[in-house]
């Protein structure tokens, strides 16, 4: 922390001297005239704030997964009504992830929005009618806890689904009280595309999407396939600074990236063709010699001997307790193992070898391998495919080479159903370019520290972070990894279940936590069908969602300004823990509550000696109790392992995260994945030929290859287009998208070539009929004509529009949030049958309306 001494009064600068003259003005507008003038040019006095009667807290925006760093302004004198605080984006340069986007700007209308549940609800009409009567936490607990333990007696607990996408810790008190196994997150539809695919190339350890990143700070070319970079804030902000330097940017994309303005090149594509895009780049990469052979020899399976059936060659081919992870190689003059010291195998080699049955079989690198496979691959062949020019290609494939480029493997990538083999092609080419863990290149965040809250041993036992312990036995596979055998969280499986009658047992009740269901999950007309036919379906939530209409009950939680919350930051190699504190209490209105106390109030009702194990404790009832006595004396243990992680005093990291909101604990460091750390897959390299779904059976060759998008029926008619969308930096969240501003500030139109609107004879700002090829589903919508998508193809912004609660028809000037289309309406229940993938694509016909 930088500071000054002025006027014998110290100044902090977590606030560049700009920024906090522009907060100044802010605050002058708003009538803290008083408050206005301790911040100037040389940063913020925060001894007179708070001399004043105002304080300064650090928290986190949960609109998205990114966790950008907020800063409060709070009037400590004055009752929560809205007037009592002030939230800008923390904009101390050591801040990982600071500032905010627009979704975060939308955190002080949200917080006492018309739409904000502020009392529990229950259901008096039927599902979907949006029916309620207002009812008691005493009521709404006891009564959701007996149904709960219904459920339980007759069905048994996996008959529970937990749908979440974030509050996973949260809700884990209840889930792992009662043993669930069914708590499922909407990843299909967001990451698992590539979380697979990573995973197959690299293993479980590095396969999450916040693991691996350019390092922006020094790259000099970036190219982003399906990625508009809205978020993390500190990505945007650090790749901005590199273009400052000179760095370069493209994106691949069937839509116009609103991070693509300025000096951003934007390479217009099919939808669904990245694979192919990528796969030509590769094709270049390897004709022209452009790749980086001592990596490849060095830290991929390039080099390992694969046999005729496309398994690798390993010792179990020839002993009969032989390793099957000890890989085969030629180096040179003889085949040897893969692990030996100092080996640097050869690339190009095609020989027999006899295996221990006496058969002899015909062996060659997976690098032959690969230049066979690419041959259908040339730049020709990509460039017609993907709608793009050769030279494109081939101009792209070059300038990685030259300027050590990357290309950003992702992150809410999961799009039209072939998009694992997007990331393996983009992985490829990463891999071929050798550009790891270097200064400018594809790095790895390291372990922030930040221990857990609960835990579960092999044998089921629970632990809490206080010590205590509850014996239960191991709860068994979630639904979706028994059906979909490589997801990370398929809700899909939940839909099948219920509408269908598949999977190993049926799910008979429904626990949304903070899910939004009808905007993250395909097939509406499903999800429609799947909610009237559960015996029970709980939401909670922030804000009344589409769901809610949904729910026979209803249960308001706090918002993130309300919440205090330790965890790592993610998409940073720094690491880095954050503090956020709460800025202001709910509105006087609100009758809200934390997520951990709603789990275990509700376990304390079905299973009271389960919660006592868990260290809950009936005067814990009491909310404030609750924050203070029990989740604060796990942050305090919790902090004591931080500190003891990195050999800090806890004192000392606990008043530096209440001071500045956040503690970095060491700088970046290169060099270390793989060059001294092995990848974690079978081989401990980058696998280009990824082993584990060969040898699991799911493919025939470890290769990224581009096949048709089969999620959904290609468009073929003249008045048939794909239907992609995107995030909006507006409104493209479940919290966002349901502000006052995202209707006016969000786009929810839906985007049409000119060339496709003269060919319809449609005008910008027309309205017209989509009708869904697969789903039948039609809706009215708005076009805008634009250079901005691909021609053939339309696009439009998700979350912005499509809401159908009912609460819109009845709350004045909120009535726009229900213009627009949401995509999910038009795509189908396919699933990708191995990894769990979903989609968000689709294809639609368009109509005139007369």
């Amino acid at each position: 922390m930088n500071t000054v001494e002025r006027k014998g009064m110290k100044r902090r600068t977590f606030l560049g001297g700009a920024t906090a003259a522009g907060i100044g003005a802010v605050l002058i507008n708003k009538g803290w005239v008083d408050a206005a003038g301790f911040f100037g040019p040389n940063g913020v006095d925060i001894e007179g704030l708070q001399q004043a009667g105002y304080d300064v807290r650090h928290t986190i925006c949960h609109q998205c997964g990114a966790a950008c760093g907020l800063t409060g302004l709070v009037k400590t004198d004055a009752p929560a009504n809205g007037d009592n605080f002030v939230v800008f984006g923390n904009q101390n340069p050591e801040h990982p992830q600071r500032g905010m986007c627009g979704r975060g700007a939308t955190a002080p209308s949200t917080w006492n929005s018309p739409l904000r549940l502020k009392k529990p609800l229950k259901r008096v009409g039927e599902r979907g009618s949006g029916e309620f009567e207002e009812i008691s936490w005493e009521q709404a607990l006891d009564e959701v806890a007996e149904r709960l333990k219904g459920v339980i007696d007759e069905h048994g607990v996996r008959s529970i689904c937990f749908a979440r996408h974030n509050f996973q810790n949260e809700i884990a008190w209840l889930t792992m009280g009662l043993n669930a196994p069914n708590l499922i997150g909407q990843a299909s539809t967001c990451n698992t595309a590539g979380v697979v695919a990573r995973r197959w190339m690299m293993g479980g350890a590095f396969s999450h999407h916040a693991v691996i990143d350019p390092d922006y700070d020094n790259c000099r070319f970036v190219l982003l396939p399906g990625r508009t970079l809205n978020a993390p804030i500190g990505a945007q902000f650090r790749l901005a600074k590199a273009k400052e330097r000179g760095a370069r940017v493209a994106f691949l994309n069937p839509a116009h990236p609103d991070t693509a303005y300025g000096d951003g090149e934007w390479i217009s594509c099919v939808p669904g063709t990245d694979d192919v895009f990528m796969l030509g780049v590769a094709k270049v990469l390897v004709d022209e010699n452009r790749y980086d052979e001592n990596f490849v020899r060095r830290y991929t399976n390039l080099p390992y001997l694969i046999k005729a059936d496309g398994q690798p060659l390993s010792e179990a081919d020839f002993e009969e307790e032989g390793d099957e992870n000890r890989f085969k190689v030629f180096n040179g003059e003889e085949i040897v193992d893969h692990d030996l010291d100092g080996l640097v195998p050869e690339l190009a080699y095609t020989g027999s070898v006899t295996l221990k049955d006496g058969s002899e079989v015909e062996v060659s690198t997976a690098w032959n391998l690969l230049l066979t496979h690419l041959n259908d691959y040339t730049p020709q062949r990509a460039a017609r495919v993907a709608g793009v020019p050769v030279a494109t290609i081939v101009r792209i494939a070059r300038t990685l080479h030259t300027m050590d480029g990357v290309v950003e493997d992702t992150w809410y990538n999961t799009r039209n159903g072939n998009d694992s083999d997007a990331i393996m092609a983009l992985m490829t080419v990463n891999g071929l370019l050798g550009n790891f863990d270097k200064p400018g290149g594809m790095c790895f965040r390291p372990g922030h520290g930040v221990p857990g809250t609960l835990s579960r041993d092999s044998d089921g036992t629970i632990r809490t972070r206080m010590g205590r312990e509850l014996a239960l036995p191991p709860p068994g596979r979630r639904i979706d990894q028994e059906m979909f055998p490589e997801t990370n969280g398929t809700f899909e499986a939940v839909v099948r279940s219920v509408v269908d009658g598949e999977g190993p047992y049926p799910i008979k009740a429904l626990f949304n936590v903070d899910a939004t269901l009808f905007h993250r999950d395909p097939n509406t007309r499903r999800i429609e069908e799947m909610l009237r036919k559960l015996d029970l379906v709980i939401t909670t939530d922030i804000l009344h969602q589409e769901i809610c209409d949904w729910s026979d009950y209803v249960l308001p939680t706090d918002m993130f300004l309300e919440r205090r919350l330790l965890r790592g930051v993610g998409w940073t190699f720094k690491p880095t823990a954050v503090l956020a504190q709460a800025v202001t209490a709910p509105p006087p209105d609100a009758d809200v509550r934390q997520i951990d106390w709603v789990g275990l109030e509700l376990l304390r009702r079905i299973y009271p000696d389960r919660a006592l194990s868990l260290g809950y404790e009936e005067r814990f009832h009491a909310h404030d109790v609750f924050q203070d006595e029990f989740l604060g004396a796990i942050e305090d243990r919790r902090i004591e392992g931080l500190a003891a992680n990195w050999n800090r005093d806890p004192a000392q990291v606990k008043e530096e995260l209440l001071r500045e909101g956040f503690v970095t604990f060491r700088d970046i460091e290169y060099g270390n994945v793989p060059y001294k750390r092995p990848f974690a897959s079978p081989s401990g390299k980058l696998e280009i030929y990824a082993f584990h779904p060969v040898r699991r059976g799911y493919r025939e060759h470890g290769f990224a290859r581009h096949i048709e998008p089969p999620a959904f029926t290609m468009p073929s008619g003249r008045r048939e287009f794909y239907l992609v969308n995107g995030k909006s930096p507006s409104g493209s969240s479940a919290v966002a998208g349901l502000a006052f501003s995202t209707q006016y500030l969000a786009d929810n139109s839906v985007w049409i070539h000119p060339d496709d609107a003269a060919h319809l004879q449609i005008s910008d700002g027309e309205e017209v009929e989509l009708e869904g090829l697969d789903t039948g589903w039609v809706a009215k919508t708005r076009l805008k004509v634009t250079h901005r998508v691909h021609p053939g193809t339309l696009f439009t912004y998700s979350y912005v529009g499509g809401n159908r609660q009912r609460i819109l028809e009845q709350t004045k000037g909120f009535e726009g949030l229900a213009k627009g289309i949401n995509p999910h309406w038009f795509t189908t229940g396919w699933i990708d049958p191995t990894t769990g993938s979903a989609f968000n694509n689709a294809s639609v016909r368009i109509r005139r309306v007369v």
